[in-house]
């Protein structure tokens, strides 16, 4: 019992270092993330995020990969009816599977959006100024 119970704390304690450690390094893209869009436009961090979603000379995958995924990550409430703008209701992607070089990723969308309206647990709002 003493061995399960010493292989069980060893494990809790790894898991905790992992979800810590993947908790950092998300972060730290977050903040890659807005400083390159506020570098390009203007305002706060979700404004210039906004700003990079809706400028025509960035790629369909850059939006999706640096503002979408970083708006959803900072729960950003502003850009959840620019976000619903952009939605398709397709949760699965299915509609922008292989043509990400062309449009914005639905898939994305979907989780930015639901992210936001939970106010998931692990989000990075210390970035949204």
């Amino acid at each position: 019992m003493k061995r399960f119970l010493s292989i069980a704390a060893v494990l809790l304690a790894f898991t905790c270092c992992m979800l810590l450690a993947l908790n950092i390094w998300i972060g730290k893209d977050v903040k890659s993330n807005i400083q390159l869009a506020e570098l390009q436009y203007p305002g706060s961090a979700e404004d210039a995020l906004i700003a990079f979603l809706h400028d025509s000379a960035q790629s369909p995958s850059d939006k999706t990969h640096i503002a979408v995924w970083t708006l959803g990550r900072i729960n950003s409430e502003k850009a959840l009816p620019e976000l619903h703008k952009l939605y398709r209701n397709d949760p699965e992607g299915t509609s922008c599977s292989g043509h990400h070089d062309q449009q914005i990723c639905q898939y994305e969308i979907h989780k930015a959006i639901r992210a936001i309206e939970k106010r998931q647990l692990f989000s990075h709002q210390r970035f949204n100024r």
